[in-house]
């Protein structure tokens, strides 16, 4: 079979493999972390993503962790439930609800940001200096490539 007619293995596209870097590391995080604080990894992201834009609403919250209002709700509701999570009303918009990580919560948050960095470390420990600066400015070219394709900058494919 000549080379143009090979057919196309998912395992070879770079997405795949960002995808599944990501999915795994994840799940590698999730082991360390679940067991002890008893979120799984929506839960993270949820507490994540509110320590880097709160204060903020949970619609808020959801638009940009591209979940959806079920999520969100499930997300929310464990967090509040392990009191991670503090909720206020907005005083601006009283209909409106404020969310940003307790104390407790980001104590929480520390110790898993503690535990990415260190598995961060740990897959990136053979790599060297250069490799990882350049692999990094990779990476920020192809986000920004696919923030501008998501914002309606056509390119045909």
């Amino acid at each position: 079979m000549s080379e143009e007619n090979k057919l196309f293995d998912v395992r070879d596209w770079v997405p795949y493999q960002l995808w599944r870097l990501s999915q795994e590391a994840g799940y590698l995080l999730e082991d360390q972390y679940s067991v002890k604080y008893n979120i799984k990894g929506e839960n993270w992201r949820f507490m994540a993503m509110l320590a880097s834009s709160a204060p903020v609403s949970a619609k808020e919250l959801g638009v940009l962790l591209d979940m959806d209002q079920v999520q969100v709700t499930r997300a929310l509701n464990k967090l509040l439930d392990l009191r991670y999570v503090d909720r206020k009303t907005d005083p601006k918009d009283r209909r409106k609800v404020i969310l940003t990580l307790s104390k407790k919560g980001a104590r929480v948050y520390q110790d898993i940001v503690d535990m990415a960095k260190a598995l961060e470390q740990m897959l990136l420990s053979d790599v060297p200096d250069q490799q990882k600066q350049m692999f990094r400015g990779v990476l920020e070219g192809l986000l920004v490539k696919v923030d501008l394709l998501r914002s309606g900058v056509r390119a045909e494919f």
